[in-house]
């Protein structure tokens, strides 16, 4: 039998990758709601985020 031997590519388990793209999604959601209400109302203000 040929059994291919998988090389992860890093130290991060495949469920902490899923929830740490979730949350990448939803900081990125966020972001942009925040930029179209101070849109809005007319508020132009650089926002970052911290990490």
């Amino acid at each position: 039998m040929n059994k291919r031997i998988i090389i992860p590519t890093s130290n991060i388990s495949d469920g902490v990758e899923f929830f740490l793209r979730g949350a990448k999604k939803r900081r990125s959601m966020a972001i942009a709601s925040v930029r179209q209400v101070n849109a809005n109302i007319g508020v132009n203000l650089r926002l970052v985020s911290a990490k």
